[in-house]
């Protein structure tokens, strides 16, 4: 039963949550759920027209 309470490790280390907003800033809809393909185009978009391309 302990196995299953491991915190996972990556390099030695414990991993911490990811940095990552719960609602899309497009859409604000939960980013676990649907489809965001159109939200991501929306936000390349954006950040080619600010120069900042990903």
């Amino acid at each position: 039963m302990t196995a299953l309470r491991r915190k996972t490790v990556i390099r030695g280390c414990p991993m911490k949550p990811l940095d990552c907003p719960i609602r899309c800033d497009i859409c604000n809809k939960p980013r676990n759920k649907g489809n965001h393909t159109k939200c991501s185009a929306e936000r390349q978009a954006r950040a080619q027209e600010n120069g900042n391309e990903q």
